[in-house]
């Protein structure tokens, strides 16, 4: 009787093992395919987002070739996302080896890659052409153009290339001890 009695209760712990055991592994199972579809998901979207980056970066320098290159290919979670630069020698550089003004192109190119890639309506850039040239300014002020198309950007800057390619410029004037608000549709 006593050896039964634990026969079935033993049953009864095997029966509820197996069970938690099937579903263990159809959870894993479950889990690996979101891996495997996360994994796609972000190749894809690193691979769009490189490609605009590339060619916004084309655009507004002609210091080279830009790209965003995992860290560690294998396995893309376990690390970061670098950027790189080749210039036209052939020489690889890590972005933080350029100067200010190079530094500020490649941030440029890459947010606005990130915003045509997924877009929002409305953006403010505060003084995003500090630290470039005259040059430099003309170019990122093209490509703000562009953009300007598919969106609504407050772009506060002192940069005359910048303000001459507006839309709309708004300022503040003091005229008296009194401050006024100007605006003017271009």
């Amino acid at each position: 009787d006593v050896y039964y009695s634990v026969k079935k209760e033993y049953d009864y712990v095997r029966e509820k093992t197996d069970i938690i055991s099937k579903e263990k592994e159809s959870i894993l199972k479950v889990i690996q395919e979101i891996d495997v579809k996360k994994r796609k998901t972000f190749m894809k979207t690193l691979s769009s987002l490189n490609e605009i980056f590339s060619r916004n970066f084309s655009q507004i320098s002609t210091k080279g070739k830009v790209s965003l290159e995992l860290e560690n290919p294998k396995e893309p979670f376990e690390a970061g996302v670098a950027i790189t630069v080749k210039t036209g020698h052939g020489k690889y550089f890590d972005v933080t080896s350029l100067s200010g003004g190079e530094q500020v192109l490649v941030a440029i190119s890459l947010i606005f890659a990130i915003q045509e890639l997924n877009p929002y309506c409305f953006y403010i850039l505060d003084e995003i052409d500090a630290a470039l040239d005259k040059r430099n300014s003309e170019r990122l002020a093209n490509l703000l153009n562009r953009y300007m198309k598919k969106g609504q950007y407050i772009v506060i800057s002192h940069n005359d290339e910048i303000i001459s390619n507006a839309t709309n410029i708004y300022g503040v004037s003091m005229h008296d001890g009194i401050s006024k608000i100007i605006s003017l549709k271009v």
